[in-house]
């Protein structure tokens, strides 16, 4: 399958054929408002914490975080009552692949 562009304010992205940025450094806020809209979810400054969380270790260890190491930091950052893997689907309830695509880190396995 062919990857597809999408054109936000006169800027290009592109897309695999699952939705998921190529380029996670042309990640910015019209993309992610287009990305939580396709998701249905509303940005608050907790998913905010989390994906700044996500593309900061993706940038640092080159590789995706699991879910549990994501609640660990969640625990750190954002106190006891939301470090909980039920908290982070509760912010992202597509689960973890919707928050690397929300967050604009490229697909986990890049097979369409």
């Amino acid at each position: 399958m062919m990857n597809e562009w999408l054109e936000l304010a006169g800027k290009r992205y592109e897309l695999n054929c699952k939705g998921y940025l190529i380029d996670m450094s042309l990640w910015d806020e019209p993309l992610l408002s287009w990305f939580a809209t396709q998701e249905q979810i509303q940005i608050t400054s907790d998913h905010r914490q989390v994906i700044d969380f996500l593309r900061n270790y993706f940038s640092e260890k080159k590789g995706h975080p699991v879910v549990r190491m994501i609640s660990t930091a969640m625990h750190e950052i954002l106190g006891p009552d939301k470090g909980s893997v039920k908290y982070f689907h509760i912010l992202f309830p597509g689960g973890i692949h919707q928050a690397f695509k929300v967050a604009g880190l490229p697909m986990q396995h890049s097979c369409c």
